[in-house]
């Protein structure tokens, strides 16, 4: 469970390339920028932005459409046009480009190729990492698809509004790493059917950190489910300022009662939220609490809704909130709990920079290896095919070398110092002294 968007963006410039000499063939200068001093060229003397303008596929400029006179183009939309590949500066219609034309900009296709190059090795970088994390059984998936609660509410426990903001506490468990994900949220209403307008709250945030609007047509007070397009993920936050009793803050799932169709009133599933179910009452259902609460802590509440809420929806006074413990205001959940350990790669992306340059490097040089104009392209790579792939891979017996070999060491030292830094993700996964007999 990562966010490799993010991830991406974040690490992207961790380690950068060596600008061209040549004023005519540099790139983009945001591929150059390097946190940590290292450079794409230093993993290997063949990683250069040469070699890599002689594998561009021929036929990159005609990936990009012909610029058309009554099109509109926005912002970075990119057209050919009088065999130059262009990118827009400012959102035009009719304005053709041209060096002198300040809508447009030149693009820097080798840039973009070097970018694509880049953010594959950095992508492989991170899921080589996460593999290796989950074949020593340091980093897993540890709910899956468990709701808050199972059954119905009885159509007669109608909920009448009050003006209060009402729905879930979430206090995930002090843990770094450890995200709880929404993938689809339940509605028990009744009385009438139309928009229900969500908001997913961080103790830490004024904003809400998400609104969703569900379309409620269930008018038979059955519960009716909406899966998420994207789902919501609550992480545990370290140092995340709220509440004062956790340093992670707390996450709050709520909707505004006087936002509610008129008529429409939430069904109430009669359980206390505060202690453990009863075994005898509800079967299986301790078993799954008790899993759950290993993760996070749930609690209803319910505070007086601000009158300009609906047009300035902002984080409520902690302080003021009430707990219902027995109330659950015709909303139902299903979650997933597992190891997200991407603010943890954000924040140590530093530790990554060796791997990240050997990946990248090591990318180049099987792309140069394996493009089919190796030996035409001799005046630049100055090798051959075997040539290439020994400095990659080593020689088949012997002593390992190469750069594979560098590459391999470096995941090595990346999994060792990322070993037992959180009790439940990025666990030590210690098996204990092992004995054999000669």
């Amino acid at each position: 469970m990562i966010r490799l968007q993010e991830i991406q963006k974040a690490l992207s410039h961790v380690v950068g390339w060596q600008q061209d000499y040549n004023p005519q063939n540099q790139i983009d200068s945001d591929l150059c920028e390097s946190e940590s001093g290292l450079t794409f060229q230093g993993a290997h003397p063949l990683c250069t932005l040469a070699n890599i303008r002689a594998i561009m596929p021929d036929d990159y400029l005609y990936n990009y459409p012909d610029w058309v006179n009554n099109v509109t183009y926005p912002v970075g939309a990119k057209v050919r046009n009088a065999g130059i590949v262009w990118m827009a500066n400012a959102a035009n219609t009719g304005s053709e480009p041209a060096l002198n034309n300040p809508d447009w900009a030149q693009f820097n296709m080798v840039s973009d190729f070097v970018r694509q190059l880049t953010i594959n090795g950095i992508n492989t970088a991170v899921q080589q990492f996460i593999q290796e994390k989950q074949l020593q059984q340091e980093t897993r998936n540890l709910l899956e698809r468990r709701t808050f609660f199972d059954g119905a509410a009885r159509l007669a426990a109608t909920i009448d509004p009050t003006g209060k903001i009402v729905g879930f506490e979430i206090v995930p468990v002090r843990a770094m790493g450890v995200t709880t994900k929404i993938e689809r949220i339940g509605l028990q209403m009744t009385g009438a059917t139309g928009r229900v307008r969500l908001y997913l709250f961080h103790s830490s945030q004024i904003a809400p950190m998400r609104t969703i609007d569900l379309e409620f047509t269930n008018s038979n007070g059955g519960f009716q489910w909406f899966n998420l397009a994207e789902p919501l993920y609550l992480p545990y936050i370290p140092g995340a300022a709220g509440d004062g009793n956790d340093a992670g803050g707390a996450w709050f799932l709520c909707y505004n009662q006087n936002e509610l169709p008129a008529g429409m009133r939430a069904l109430n599933v009669s359980k206390d939220w505060s202690v453990e179910p009863c075994q005898t009452c509800l079967g299986g259902s301790i078993e799954s609490w008790r899993q759950m609460t290993k993760y996070l802590q749930v609690s209803p509440f319910g505070i007086r809704a601000p009158l300009d809420f609906e047009e300035y929806p902002e984080m409520f006074d902690i302080a003021q909130i009430g707990y219902t413990n027995t109330m659950n205001y015709g909303m139902n959940a299903e979650i997933s709990v597992g190891c997200d350990i991407t603010d943890f790669i954000i924040s140590q992306r530093s530790i990554f920079a060796t791997v990240i340059q050997k990946q990248v490097a090591a990318n180049v040089l099987r792309t140069v290896a394996m493009n089919p104009d190796v030996r035409v392209n001799r005046n630049q790579v100055n090798v051959t095919r075997d040539e290439l792939l020994y400095e990659l891979d080593g020689a088949p017996q012997g002593r390992p070398t190469g750069l594979g070999y560098e590459l391999k060491q470096a995941y090595k030292a990346l999994e060792f110092d990322t070993r037992g830094l959180d009790r439940i993700c990025l666990k030590c996964n210690n098996h204990g002294v092992k004995y054999r007999t000669v």
